[in-house]
């Protein structure tokens, strides 16, 4: 066995360690996709922000709390770094007594200790913001104020800090954040992490503050929150994005009618939802219908995509949403990446759907 491992090419190695690689990927996502296939969604909820929690084992996509860096961008009035702030070495950047005291004092809300710290220590931007990201996290308005009063900068990760305080001290503290120059959409919206937290009224208050949903995620996925509405929220936060300026009436029907459980792996495993899982995004569906949704929308894209929300809900096992569709006009035989819906059914649906679709069986 060695020997013959001797004599593999580098080449041959790393195709080997690629494919054990892609091996055990497959057989995880096998294993979610059954899981998923087990797990049983229940009747979704009308009201709130999502109308199925996630599972247990599902961690939201963005890391509640954390924003992922979007490079130097110009403009939203934001410090991209400390003037004073000095590189430290290698591990060198370990907190002293002191600014452990006073990170110890941000986080319980000690303001009189940090008063007597500030005053009597030259604190760096960096040592001030440690405290600010504390005192952030676990809601001390007055001392996220001090301190912004104080010098400390706001980064780009430090309005996500506020969502792991207590959910009654959210608004409070980006209103603390408001009054020293931070605005709801710098340096990008935190809607979808507000979504996945289902926090309705933190959500209504940034949409009140003008959070722009149709720029509300990523640099590189704006439409990330529309795309979870309509796909995992209930008609209430759909609607309330349609009156805050969404644009999301026909690609809102394409990421409706696809809708699937969380988990599951239309590419491993077939996708079979629940009646009323399958059922639940039609009235979400009727709701970008009536504000100028197109059933037969082509959704623009540069990767290998179903293009038309008939073929994207035939992949999701949606057969009472694929009836809908039907019903309003859709056209199973428009051709996508994959083909049309009837040629998808063909190969990869369940009789039931082959049925619907007129596809012999």
């Amino acid at each position: 066995m060695s020997t013959q491992k001797k004599q593999l090419s580098p080449k041959e190695r790393q195709k080997r360690l690629q494919e054990k690689h892609y091996a055990k990927r497959v057989a995880k996502l096998r294993q979610q996709a059954k899981q998923a296939a087990q797990h049983s969604c229940g009747v979704p909820s009308t009201t709130g922000l999502l109308a199925y929690p996630p599972l247990p084992n599902q961690a939201n996509p963005q890391q509640q709390g954390e924003m992922l860096p979007q490079g130097n961008k110009s403009n939203d009035g934001i410090p991209k770094k400390c003037p004073r702030d000095v590189e430290r070495r290698v591990g060198l950047e370990v907190d002293g007594p002191d600014l452990v005291n006073f990170r110890s004092a941000c986080r319980e809300g000690d303001l009189s200790t940090i008063k007597s710290i500030v005053s009597s220590q030259s604190l760096s931007p960096l040592d001030l913001r440690k405290g600010l990201d504390d005192a952030l996290k676990n809601g001390k308005v007055g001392v996220s104020r001090f301190l912004l009063q104080s010098g400390a900068p706001i980064k780009p990760a430090t309005p996500a800090a506020v969502l792991r305080a207590p959910a009654d001290k959210q608004v409070a503290l980006f209103q603390v954040l408001i009054e020293h120059g931070w605005t709801v959409n710098t340096p990008e919206s935190l809607l979808p992490e507000i979504f996945w937290s289902n926090n309705e009224p933190l959500f209504d208050w940034f949409l009140e503050q003008d959070a722009d949903p149709n720029v509300a995620g990523p640099q590189y996925d704006q439409e990330q929150t529309l795309r979870l509405a309509a796909s995992q929220g209930t008609v209430q936060v759909v609607q309330k994005l349609l009156n805050a300026g969404a644009n999301m009436a026909s690609s809102g029907l394409y990421w409706a009618a696809g809708a699937y459980p969380e988990g599951s792996v239309p590419n491993i495993r077939r996708v079979e939802p629940s009646a009323d899982f399958d059922k639940s995004r039609i009235p979400v569906m009727e709701l970008l219908l009536e504000n100028g949704g197109d059933v037969n929308h082509r959704l623009e894209t540069h990767h290998m995509e179903e293009l038309y929300p008939i073929v994207n809900a035939v992949k999701a096992g949606a057969v009472e949403r694929v009836k809908w569709l039907l019903r309003k006009g859709a056209d199973p035989d428009l051709k996508g990446s994959w083909g049309s819906a009837r040629d998808y059914a063909k190969l990869h649906s369940s009789d039931e759907m082959k049925q619907v679709l007129g596809v012999e069986q």
